[in-house]
């Protein structure tokens, strides 16, 4: 009660404060500012917030008051109003729409409907849009977020549009059957209540079938992204609509061809189904069209596959472990570190293989060398993460065992593969850089077969190595982090910095490599600034230096056409 006379109180300093100050704006977002000026006309709060009796706005704004900062009402609520502005209007893109609502359809004492679902409890696919003025009712949470008073995303939505109600997907949508295996599949309210009980933000840890007629077509299979987005249900009406999203074609694979979805067609579909911001559906590219009209995509269900592997070269993802690995970044996110991937190749795009235009691959890998659970490696570089520019290197073939190395990024919210020209081939059936059919050894490396940086950066502290890689600047102070310096320019004598690549600036790939006197007349970058970006060959102690992995004491550098020092002192044991 104290809080609620506080909050009446503050509404009416507003409306005082509003009339001596006709000339000062006030903030669009405040959502119980009184924006109009002047002599107004007090609205009294009505309604007890039910279906039969909805608030109005400024009952509504009253009763959100009462939350603490960040609390969410413990219930729906029903709130009638006037559209006074509309932010972002209702789109295929998200499906649900911001606006503003009041009593009178002024700005005097707003309510801000934050990302409201359309009329059914539903994302929007098709429908009237909004216009200011209409009139609406909103059913939902309510919460106070961070002191504005709005709807809380995703948990409300327009019930009333002009009079016009579309009943809820999950009223009167009949009874949940179904256990969700391909014998007995979940009907579409069965695969709404599993997915309610999975709690926001939360994935099935296994495939699901789900069966039902198509409702609702938002995005058709196409050759752009391969999958598409629709609802389903028991009768093909919006009555328990369930959402399939970006679910891809028969066989589990991208559509290139074949039938295209018609509203009421019979479906099921198989994958895995999550809980997305309160919303039931499949997970992005996680699930398939195993069955379309009693057509399926082969004579057997596919195998959802195992995810396996934690990325670490010891320990590489699999296939399927990378593409749930990349499908949990944001929209066009990248990863923050290099992971590694194990699989067979399955396809190769274009028919391209490696060539000499740009050095890279685009190509496809799975566990088994099939299509299925296939991963996506895009414009991949070559061993040793280089450009491929010799033709005597082996090409790749589908079939060939590969450990791709590198970032993963989750292309436009729907496509989970490397990121362009930041991923290479770390091994090519068995052999990495230099090496023969084992990999490199975790002791040392050899003149014939030495140790890439990514390589020697992984072993740290361990004995003599030869090291490979390209001379991309130097360090300067104490901290490698703070003191990388990627050009000759004020170049001291002491040091150098090496990478896997001419072009690295990430202070994480790199190597510090010690300079002793007999090295610096012919290395160092103050006397020798064309050295920057020459392959380099060094043989040393592999060891801590500016408080990362390094390489002292040198006994041989070659680079640029010169060497210096014994060639032959360090050998594989």
């Amino acid at each position: 009660m104290k809080k609620l006379f506080y909050s009446l109180f503050a509404l009416a300093m507003t409306a005082m404060t509003f009339t001596s100050c006709e000339d000062v704006p006030m903030p669009y977002d405040d959502p119980t500012m009184n924006q109009g000026g002047g002599n107004t006309t007090v609205i009294d709060p009505t309604g007890t917030g039910t279906q039969d009796d909805p608030f109005n706005v400024i009952a509504a704004i009253n009763y959100a008051q009462q939350l603490e900062l960040g609390e969410e009402s413990d219930k729906d609520i029903y709130i009638k109003g006037v559209v006074v502005s509309i932010a972002e209007n209702y789109t295929l893109l998200y499906g649900n729409a911001r606006f503003y609502i009041s009593d009178d359809g002024t700005a005097k004492n707003q309510l801000l409907i934050y990302r409201a679902l359309y009329l059914g409890n539903r994302k929007y696919t098709d429908g009237d849009l909004l216009q200011e003025g209409d009139s609406v009712i909103i059913c939902g949470k309510v919460t106070n977020y961070n002191g504005t008073l709005e709807t809380a995303q995703n948990k409300a939505y327009l019930y009333s549009l002009n009079g016009q109600i579309v009943e809820s997907s999950s009223s009167a949508a009949g009874d949940p059957t179904g256990t969700g295996t391909l014998e007995d599949p979940f009907n579409s309210v069965a695969a709404m209540a599993f997915c309610e009980e999975l709690g926001v933000g939360n994935e099935s840890d296994k495939d699901y079938y789900i069966k039902g007629k198509v409702a609702t077509i938002t995005e058709n299979y196409s050759t752009q992204y391969g999958n598409a987005q629709f609802t389903i249900s028991d009768d093909g009406t919006a009555k328990g609509q369930f959402l399939i999203y970006r679910a891809l074609y028969l066989g589990n694979k991208k559509y290139t061809e074949g039938d295209l979805l018609k509203e009421g067609d019979e479906v099921i579909v198989c994958g895995r189904l999550t809980n997305y911001n309160g919303t039931a559906e499949t997970a992005q590219n996680k699930a398939y069209l195993y069955s379309l009209n009693g057509v399926t995509g082969g004579d057997t269900p596919t195998p959802s596959g195992e995810a396996k592997g934690s990325g670490t070269l010891e320990d590489p993802f699999n296939a399927v472990a990378a593409n749930n690995y990349a499908s949990s970044l944001a929209a066009d996110a990248k990863s923050d570190k290099d992971v590694y991937i194990k699989g067979k190749i399955s396809s190769i795009a274009n028919n391209g293989a490696f060539g000499t235009q740009y050095g890279n691959a685009t190509f496809y890998i799975s566990d088994d060398g099939t299509s299925n659970n296939e991963f996506y490696v895009f414009r991949t570089l070559y061993l040793g993460n280089k450009k491929y520019d010799n033709t005597n290197d082996p090409n790749i073939n589908v079939g060939d065992e590969v450990i791709i190395c590198g970032k993963v990024t989750n292309y436009r919210g729907n496509t989970p593969e490397t990121s362009a020209n930041e991923s290479y081939i770390y091994s090519l059936n068995g052999k990495t850089e230099g090496g023969g059919g084992e990999e490199q050894p975790k002791d040392a490396g050899t003149y014939d077969s030495p140790l890439t940086v990514t390589q020697a950066i992984s072993l740290a502290n361990a004995d003599a190595a030869w090291v490979k890689g390209y001379i991309v600047g130097y360090v300067t102070g104490q901290v490698i982090s703070t003191g990388a310096v990627f050009s000759a320019e004020g170049a001291t004598n002491t040091n150098l910095l090496i990478a896997a690549s001419a072009s690295e600036t990430d202070v994480s790939k790199c190597m510090p490599i010690q300079l002793s006197r007999d090295y610096r007349a012919d290395f160092a970058l103050d006397a020798n600034p064309g050295m920057l970006g020459k392959e380099v060959i060094i043989a040393g102690q592999l060891t801590t230096y500016f408080g990362v992995p390094g390489l002292k004491s040198p006994t041989y550098i070659e680079a640029n056409g010169k060497s210096v020092g014994n060639k032959v002192k360090f050998r594989k044991r």
